[in-house]
């Protein structure tokens, strides 16, 4: 995670769609949280920049919102709390308790089969239309179904920075996985805990 919501918006550390979604929230568990889908058309730039929806399915999608305001933020609102969940299954998960499905249950019965895999632009993508705003629940869900059904379950790790709150699989050999990114939050920590241990040092010399 960054400082900078621009960037942090483009931080892709969870390793699973459903995680990554859950991550656009910067700061999580900070006094500061940092909203990084503030409404329907920011979800859906993420959409594009994660590679969940097509550009024409982004681009029919823009046009309902742009034409149907108060449908969009309905969705928005849907999106939000179906990101709640995820957060609460996860923290779940890593502890090794049960969770209530029921929402995401709920959710996967609205939902439509999987369809078809298409390429584009070098990777693979759900066949959507953009002909609902619920569409790009869509993705996330089936991720989570992944998650939840796969070992993956098993490695759902937090990251440890302080205030970060992001979530990942951890894939690691003996699954001592500290941070989202060891680059970001994992170089910003250790400078954290090397300067606090300095100035303990120092305030110890002073006494």
């Amino acid at each position: 995670m960054s400082r900078d919501p621009q960037r942090a918006a483009t931080q892709f550390f969870g390793g699973r769609v459903c995680l990554d979604f859950a991550n656009t929230l910067d700061w999580r568990t900070s006094a500061d949280p940092q909203e990084l889908i503030p409404d329907y058309a920011a979800f859906l730039g993420w959409c594009g920049r994660r590679r969940t929806l097509s550009p024409q399915a982004i681009t029919a999608l823009e046009l309902i919102a742009r034409k149907k305001p108060d449908a969009a933020a309905a969705a928005q609102a849907e999106l939000l709390s179906l990101r709640a969940e995820i957060w609460s299954i996860c923290d779940a998960l890593r502890r090794s308790e049960r969770t209530d499905l029921a929402v995401v249950n709920a959710l996967l019965a609205q939902a439509p089969p999987q369809p078809p895999l298409v390429r584009t632009g070098g990777s693979y993508l759900h066949n959507l239309s953009g002909k609902t705003l619920s569409e790009p629940l869509w993705p996330i869900l089936w991720s989570l179904t992944a998650v939840l059904t796969s070992a993956d379950a098993s490695r759902i790790g937090c990251c440890q920075a302080n205030g970060c709150g992001w979530f990942y699989v951890d894939e690691s050999p003996n699954r001592t996985r500290l941070w989202c990114s060891s680059e970001v939050c994992g170089n910003r920590e250790r400078a954290r805990r090397a300067y606090a241990k300095r100035r303990k040092k120092v305030a110890g010399k002073g006494g």
